[in-house]
């Protein structure tokens, strides 16, 4: 049997036939539409930071904004993440459209819904995957195969949160409960089962070695611009490199800066201090949520001389900052750089978790499958009890003596047993050419 599946790339769907495996989350059809997962959006693979940045809904609009897009999309289930190198939609969804024509409609609504807020970047720098591809994408995303370090210590609970506040605003429900509880499964295996789990990194640890080198040849505070939760990992690195040295946290807002200033031991400023605070720092990092940068070159040379490290998403720090005299500049390009070098390192581990990843898509086949045969079990019982109970009560009316308490016993256990042979069959027919099968089977049964 030869399957298809569709991708969305450089502008155009192209098609890829293969033959049908047991590896293959293709969900049955029925009423003329497929059953199945969909991923849409945008990632470090195609676009920049600041692409990706600015396809984020800002945080204060996504509970008003999910529903809207479900519906705008058509979708049965949403879940919404959005992490500093991914801004994705998955979707479950029974619908006419291909992925491709869903990230049209989802370019079209998204500045829409946020008032201009949000947009994607050009369509050939977005991501557009369903059925197994788009599986496999999330299983790899939560397991850290996707990130800029394979063992990203962060992602999992990213990927956790996302969907219990999809869950929360009734967006996400059973279907991709399913999809995300084996991608979360899998995550869980590849920390235990691989060695990428031993030195687990994250972005702020790709930096920690420069920031730390930094801190050690100068003596200022660190500044730290900001106050979510990147932020917040922030100023848990520097007191991981150095207890006592002195943090000021900038941010607008005056009691998320001040919390997190009580929570490090430093002192909050408002952020437009920053330019006149004249404190000789030895560290600016940035890591506020922003759709313009916060530093341009002319502070930057202000600041000087310093290490800056932008975490920001948007990048915070305009073109031209690391050119300032004085001025050491890490930003998402060079730790990307040195994340692929490490994953160069780390080809066989990586490889293991591939492998798990495999595993986990069949199991969540299985699942799949199993959910797909309850109504047909449902009818068979139905069939064979009625079967069952004309069969026994013609026994009855011909002098058999039952007492009726213990017909319908009978006639339920009979049933019951009746069941199982055809659904072991049935079980193995779908799994081995297609759940189309199943559809038939039940239309047959319903007649």
């Amino acid at each position: 049997m030869i399957a298809k599946t569709l991708h969305f790339r450089n502008g155009k769907l192209t098609e890829t036939r293969f033959p049908y495996d047991s590896s293959l989350l293709i969900l049955h059809v029925r009423g003329g539409t497929m059953r199945r997962y969909v991923v849409i959006g945008c990632n470090q693979t195609g676009a920049g930071p600041e692409e990706v940045g600015r396809a984020q809904i800002p945080a204060d609009a996504v509970a008003g904004a999910l529903p809207g897009l479900k519906a705008e999309l058509g979708a049965q289930e949403l879940v919404y993440l959005a992490t500093c190198h991914r801004t994705e939609f998955y979707l479950a969804y029974d619908g006419p459209l291909c992925p491709g024509r869903l990230l049209m409609a989802l370019s079209s609504a998204l500045p829409r819904l946020t008032g201009g807020a949000s947009s994607l970047p050009a369509l050939e720098k977005c991501l557009a995957e369903h059925e197994q591809n788009a599986s496999r994408h999330l299983f790899r995303v939560t397991a850290a195969l996707d990130s800029l370090m394979p063992g990203d210590n962060q992602i999992l609970g990213q990927v956790k949160g996302a969907f219990r506040l999809a869950s929360d605003l009734g967006v996400a429900g059973s279907r991709l409960s399913a999809l995300f509880t084996q991608a979360f499964r899998a995550a869980k295996r590849v920390r235990t089962e691989t060695g990428l789990s031993r030195h687990p990194v994250s972005l702020l640890s790709l930096a920690e070695r420069r920031l730390g080198r930094r801190l050690a040849a100068a003596a200022g505070p660190v500044a730290v611009v900001g106050a979510g939760s990147m932020a917040g990992l922030a100023v848990e690195l520097v007191r991981k490199l150095d207890p006592a040295r002195g943090i000021v946290v900038f941010n607008r807002g005056r009691d998320r800066g001040e919390a997190l200033a009580a929570r490090c031991g430093g002192t909050f400023r408002p952020l437009e201090s920053l330019r006149a605070s004249g404190d000789g720092f030895a560290a600016v990092i940035t890591a506020a949520s922003s759709p313009v940068p916060l530093i341009d070159p002319g502070l930057a040379a202000l600041l000087a001389p310093t290490f800056l490290l932008d975490l920001g998403m948007p990048p915070n720090l305009a073109p031209g900052c690391g050119r300032a005299d004085g001025i050491e500049h890490v930003d998402q390009v060079a730790l990307r750089l040195e994340a692929e070098t490490n994953r160069s390192a780390r080809h066989a581990e990586i490889a293991q978790a591939e492998a798990i990843i495999e595993e986990q898509l069949r199991e969540l086949a299985y699942e799949v499958m199993e959910v797909e045969l309850s109504p047909v079990a449902r009818h068979l019982v139905a069939a064979f009890r009625e079967l069952a109970r004309n069969e026994m009560t013609r026994m009855m009316d011909g002098g058999y003596d039952v007492p009726p308490e213990r017909l319908d016993e009978a006639v339920d256990r009979l049933s019951q047993r009746l069941v199982r042979v055809p659904l072991r069959g049935l079980r193995e027919v779908a799994w081995q050419h297609s759940p189309d099968v199943l559809s038939i089977f039940l239309a047959a049964v319903e007649k």
